[in-house]
């Protein structure tokens, strides 16, 4: 759930809503880095500042500290969680496992109206004036239709997911070449969605997750292990090279098992971590030599 750019306070005069606009309020601001990790949210300066009793804001403390978003920490109170790349790399893994392969099961029962959906979402992403956070906003909605097509139980699994990676992938989002590289391969994913071709879609979706996984961790840390991702890209049959070439600002080839969707259904793709094909430079879109 998310409020405007700007987090504003609750309204005045909500009684009855006082515990989820506070929730949202200092959800967001988490999220968008206005509160750091490590920081000390004072339960009194909160309650004064938001205008609401120590009661709600409580609960919804207790509701971010079931989000892993806060902890409390002895002699310090509440404070803002820390940011745990293996965290984000454990729930990308898991998003490499379960979507792809939903979005392939349920393609077909997208309708005109998700496509629609998809689209306007895609505009919001490629307008210039967009700040990273609005960004991040319309890409979530993008790939929030395809979840809105899977089971329930798999979709709340997804979007427990998306929390764990939110803050971190906010601060991605502020380099110009992520969002390049993101907006250029949704526009391709929308096209297989729109055509319904369930092998391609899925295959996109798995460079997607992958690309971004990537780009996202080796940012914030270059020296990163990988654990969990390696193990679910076994699992789906994908093949990559070394991923301590991105410690150097490199790309990694990526490569499919033979099953999925045949090599003239699937475009050459390259963006700033991950390609297929021959090279390690060049634009989405080309193979490079």
């Amino acid at each position: 759930m998310y409020v405007d750019e700007a987090h504003p306070a609750p309204a005045a005069g909500r009684r009855g809503r006082a515990v989820e606009d506070t929730y949202t309020v200092l959800r967001e601001r988490i999220i968008a880095g206005d509160y750091r990790p490590g920081v000390s949210l004072s339960q009194v300066r909160l309650a004064e500042e938001l205008a609401v009793s120590r009661t709600p804001l409580r609960e919804a403390l207790r509701r971010l500290e079931a989000e892993h978003l806060v902890v409390s920490a002895a002699n310090r109170g509440v404070v803002v969680a820390p940011l745990a790349l293996r965290d984000v790399e454990d729930s990308y893994a898991i998003r490499l496992l379960v979507e792809p392969a939903l979005l392939s099961a349920t393609v077909q029962d997208v309708t005109d109206d998700d496509v629609t959906a998809m689209a306007t979402a895609l505009v919001e992403m490629k307008r210039t004036s967009v700040s990273p956070r609005q960004f991040q906003l319309a890409h979530w909605d993008f790939h929030r239709v395809i979840l809105g097509r899977f089971p329930t139980g798999v979709r709340e699994l997804i979007e427990t997911q998306l929390t764990t990676i939110d803050r971190h992938q906010r601060m991605y989002f502020e380099k110009p070449a992520a969002v390049d590289d993101l907006t250029d391969v949704d526009e391709m994913l929308l096209d297989a969605v729109r055509r319904r071709d369930a092998a391609c879609a899925a295959r996109l979706l798995e460079f997607h997750l992958l690309d971004t996984a990537l780009g996202l961790i080796a940012s914030v840390e270059p020296e990163h292990d990988f654990h969990s991702l390696p193990i679910a890209l076994a699992g789906a049959g994908i093949r990559t090279g070394e991923l301590a070439n991105l410690r150097n600002g490199g790309a990694v080839p990526v490569e499919w098992d033979s099953t999925g969707a045949p090599a003239t259904a699937f475009p050459a793709l390259t963006t700033t971590n991950l390609y297929t094909g021959r090279g390690s430079t060049g634009r989405l879109g080309t193979t490079p030599t």
